[in-house]
């Protein structure tokens, strides 16, 4: 018997095993395996010539069902493919397109909270202790804010679950000015006490339409020296809370808000 017949043979015996023991085979997966920059020869199978980061995997760690059109996943750093290495120690916001390549990224959200706001600057520290990753989902805590951020996804929605656990105002910023792509143009528009949409041109025109589980303030469209981004502010906030938000998405005009109706108000 050769040795990849005895690999098989392993593999079918653990997987047996394993829903003998009552688990999931979904309980195996590891959704951060090939989001770290390769570094080693071994690995390149060629001699690195600079010290700028080279290739990685290019997965993302993100939440995602089957041939999906919304991926939800953290964004470290823009034009690095998936937008997530595992060496980095920042997050700067959650997207909702990602196909592991030097495109998409579209509809940045970051949770953020106190009362100072510097919109050119508003990443935050993470630690990989305090993230973790399963199929169709993802958490992470997010230190500069003290946030709980959760993610998870149908085919063509979103939703996010943000953990506040400090005093003062509570905020998302809407960093529609970046992508991995060229944006051309942006917008987002309070449409209800709870509700609101937009689009994102880059890389095709996306359209999303979203619900609040508190009511909000306002959006302001707001400049910085380097960058311009949208911040919802809510109503009622300023005491430890939870704000889940769910967002429907389409490449065609109306189409965000039908992908909402069917796969998060009737529960599709």
């Amino acid at each position: 018997m050769n040795k990849r017949l005895l690999v098989f043979c392993a593999l079918v015996l653990s997987v047996l095993s394993a829903s003998a023991a009552g688990k999931k085979l979904t309980d195996y997966v590891n959704p951060f395996l090939g989001t770290a920059t390769l570094w080693e020869e071994s690995d390149l199978q060629y001699v690195r010539q600079r010290k700028s980061r080279t290739w990685g995997g290019e997965t993302f760690p993100g939440a995602s069902v089957p041939f999906a059109m919304i991926q939800c996943s953290p964004v470290t750093m823009y034009r690095s493919g998936s937008g997530y290495q595992y060496e980095d120690s920042t997050i700067c916001g959650f997207a909702h397109t990602n196909k592991g390549h030097w495109n998409l990224l579209h509809v940045p959200v970051m949770p953020v909270s106190g009362r100072s706001l510097n919109v050119d600057d508003f990443a935050s520290a993470f630690s990989h202790d305090n993230e973790e990753a399963h199929p169709g989902y993802y958490r992470v805590h997010l230190d500069r804010y003290d946030v709980d951020a959760e993610l998870t996804t149908t085919l063509r929605c979103a939703i996010h679950r943000y953990t506040f656990r400090q005093r003062g105002p509570k905020r998302v910023i809407f960093d529609l000015g970046h992508t991995n792509n060229q944006v051309r143009d942006w917008s987002i528009n309070q449409t209800g006490i709870a509700e609101f949409s937009g689009n994102q041109n880059a890389e095709g025109n996306i359209f999303f339409v979203g619900q609040t589980s508190k009511p909000i303030r306002d959006i302001k469209i707001v400049p910085g020296r380097r960058n311009t981004v949208a911040v919802m502010e809510f109503l009622d906030s300023d005491e430890p809370c939870t704000i889940e938000i769910k967002m429907g998405f389409s490449f065609v005009w109306g189409g965000a808000q039908d992908n909402f109706d069917i796969e998060l108000n009737k529960g599709h």
